[in-house]
């Protein structure tokens, strides 16, 4: 008779959603009717699609940025109080925790004192970003959990300065990000008239970032009399709210909005992009695309940003390739003019920049491919050797 596990995952964005699928779908082809999985989570709809039992919907505690965190606080504290509650009886086997940091190793925490976690192994996925913003943030994971898993190249190292031991099984989006260019047919030389800009992946990023963004193409179409064809790759949910933009602003004629993973091609043959700081930077830099990071955020949240934050360090390709190649303009940096005078070096001037992130990229793709096996197999293993 086969032995129950239980796996207990939870994640707390749309990203982590994607990453836990994936991981659940390579946990069941290696089980190989080994053990009988029973799946429960703080899922997306992805997990609910592979089967696992939800407790409740991850956007109940997804906020993003300290203020609205904080405004939130005593809800969160609620829910997570419920939540122990909850997986006392379900009593895991494993719990993995995907981002959400600061709720994760909040409920690891109030696991460990409740005595919950005797059986229960706790594996924590993408760890907080110490490299880019208060490093002493790594003392709140010592001994907290049974393993800390690195999704970013070179992130070790600053853990160890602290004396939190991590993995690095390799990351998960940009391997397979990297697969699909591989597969891709996208030409070799770049389409001279297409270029992007991607607002951000999160409505509050969107809401503070768009009309700067098309206020900026306004700008740059006079200038090139134009002869620039936009795309404006986004998330399906945020497409109304975009194009009721674009219109206010008579654009609907230069910028289409497009869908990433469908109109791939178009985006990997683009000459230049503007792009929100995120996961987006680096999946462009990947495809040798000169990019120009900007971020706009609330008040509160920039006075945060600006005392506990590394700008060196935020934009992740200038992290992981220790090089600074792609410019950031963050907050009153982040206005039309300034963003103009960026797109124009890097539109004059695009066989230079080109070369430039065509040699960025080669350097990326060393430091996230060290092994061939990748994340999910990987991970999964140790996984396999806890619940053994």
């Amino acid at each position: 008779m086969k032995k129950l596990k239980n796996i207990f995952v939870l994640v707390g964005e749309e990203s982590g959603d994607i990453i836990a699928s994936d991981l659940i779908q390579e946990i069941k082809k290696q089980n190989k009717e080994k053990f009988n999985l029973n799946f429960f989570g703080i899922t997306g709809p992805r997990m609910k699609s592979c089967g696992v039992s939800s407790i409740f919907d991850f956007t109940e505690i997804n906020y993003l940025g300290v203020s609205e965190i904080i405004l939130n606080f005593f809800s969160l504290k609620i829910k997570l109080n419920k939540l122990i509650k909850k997986i006392k009886i379900i009593n895991p086997d494993v719990l993995i925790t995907i981002d959400a940091k600061l709720f994760s190793v909040s409920l690891a925490k109030g696991l460990k004192k409740k005595y919950i976690t005797n059986g229960t192994k706790l594996v924590h996925v993408v760890l907080p970003t110490i490299w880019a913003h208060s490093p002493s943030r790594a003392y709140k994971w010592k001994n907290v959990f049974d393993l800390l898993v690195s999704i970013i190249p070179n992130e070790d190292s600053y853990f160890a300065n602290y004396d939190v031991k991590t993995v690095y099984f390799g990351n998960p989006v940009f391997e397979k990000f990297l697969n699909k260019v591989k597969t891709s047919k996208h030409l070799k030389t770049k389409n001279l008239t297409n270029c992007l800009i991607l607002p951000g992946s999160r409505e509050s990023e969107i809401n503070y970032n768009i009309d700067i963004l098309l206020k900026t193409v306004l700008k740059i179409n006079y200038h090139y009399k134009n002869k620039i064809k936009w795309l404006l790759p986004t998330l399906d949910r945020f497409q109304k709210t975009i194009l009721h933009k674009i219109k206010f602003y008579n654009l609907q004629h230069t910028i289409e909005i497009v869908n990433f993973d469908k109109s791939f091609k178009k985006i990997a043959e683009s000459k230049v992009a503007i792009s929100c700081s995120g996961t987006a930077t680096l999946q462009l830099s990947l495809l040798s695309i000169p990019t120009i990071v900007i971020y706009k955020t609330s008040f509160l949240n920039a006075i945060f940003a600006r005392l506990f934050v590394n700008i060196d360090n935020v934009v992740l390709p200038n992290f992981i390739s220790g090089k600074k190649v792609l410019p950031y303009l963050f907050q009153e940096k982040f206005n039309t003019e300034n963003l103009f005078k960026s797109f124009c070096e890097f539109y004059d001037n695009y066989k230079f920049h080109k070369n430039k992130f065509q040699r960025l990229s080669n350097d990326l793709k060393k430091e996230i491919i060290r092994d061939k096996n990748g994340f999910n197999f990987n991970l999964t293993k140790a996984i396999f050797n806890i619940l053994s």
